[in-house]
């Protein structure tokens, strides 16, 4: 989500509160009360965030007779309400602060690009990229896909700019993509356009590669192309089938919690290795020490990408 917005509406809740505090303080109401009243908006209009995915979903998994399990089920809101705490109160909202310039981490390393997902912006990625930089991986690229509701293919020709312009400016032939949600499927629709050659190996977190449910509450082209059954995604899938390139070694990451990528299967691809977790939630999976480990054991076996520094290291 363009860093402009976020910064406006979090102006405009302050601006509410200094507003709604002052009517208060004309009624007569201690400043204790006031604070209190204050913080309780603040804390339930965050809480709200995750928990309104999360009951448009569970309201999806009671109609197909899914069950979870409860204490997982807590653990991955516990997980997505501070994962979308940090991301959209500072993260997004601050991005070309908190994430500097890239590129980021060591310049001897195949080239690392993070895609973000629909409706956000690199500054998703702060926890995971400090955990790569921690481990000695990278050099770490980012970008924002832009404007905010633009069709997949769009974003998908950004992404080949920016690697074709990271290759050159760095002199690497090949890098290593990490996607979160929409962002895999970005990114299959780049290897579909421009092939697969520049892309070593590809990771995806909570992508729902063959469509979500939960398309249906979004806005914008974006949204529209990653409804599942829908015309689009099929058109991708045979696109993938008829290509004369060779896929790039692939790991999908999915949470069986997820409230976003619905049904969480929907991240599967027959293509690629599928390992689910469980207890995160869609915006956690970002913010998780499972699964960045998960994704480091992954990218350190490709042989010729990254060597594991050490045990200390791993545990980061």
């Amino acid at each position: 989500m363009s860093q402009g917005w976020l910064i406006a509406l979090l102006t405009a809740e302050m601006w509410l509160y200094a507003w709604l505090g002052l009517r208060l303080a004309e009624r007569g109401f201690a400043l204790w009360a006031i604070l209190f009243l204050l913080i309780a908006i603040a804390f339930a209009w965050r809480a709200s965030h995750a928990l309104g995915s999360f009951l448009a979903a569970s309201v999806l998994r009671y109609r197909d007779g899914r069950r979870e399990i409860a204490g997982s089920a807590a653990a991955a809101l516990r997980s997505e309400f501070s994962a979308r705490l940090v991301s959209f109160n500072w993260s997004q909202p601050f991005a070309n602060f908190v994430m500097g310039q890239d590129p980021a981490g060591p310049m001897a390393g195949t080239p690392i690009v993070l895609v973000h997902g629909y409706a956000s912006n690199r500054g998703m990625w702060v926890r995971f990229r400090q955990r790569l930089l921690a481990a000695h991986m990278g050099p770490v690229y980012s970008l924002n896909l832009e404007p905010l509701f633009a069709g997949i293919d769009e974003f998908a020709t950004q992404l080949h700019k920016r690697i074709e312009g990271l290759c050159h400016e760095s002199g690497a032939t090949q890098v290593v993509v990490i996607a979160h949600s929409m962002g895999g499927i970005v990114t299959r629709a780049y290897m579909a356009t421009h092939g697969a050659g520049r892309v070593a190996a590809l990771v995806t977190l909570g992508s729902p590669h063959q469509g979500t449910r939960m398309a249906a509450l979004g806005i914008g082209r974006a949204a529209d192309q990653m409804r599942a059954g829908g015309a689009w995604l099929s058109t991708l899938k045979d696109k993938e089938s008829a290509a004369e390139y060779a896929l790039p070694p692939t790991l999908s990451i999915y949470t069986t919690n997820d409230d976003l990528a619905y049904p969480p299967e929907s991240a599967e691809l027959a293509w690629a290795e599928n390992v689910a977790v469980s207890g995160v939630g869609h915006v956690g999976l970002l913010f998780s020490a499972e699964v960045f480990a998960l994704v480091k054991q992954y990218l350190t076996n490709r042989d010729g990408l990254f060597q594991a520094k050490s045990s200390e290291n791993a545990r980061q």
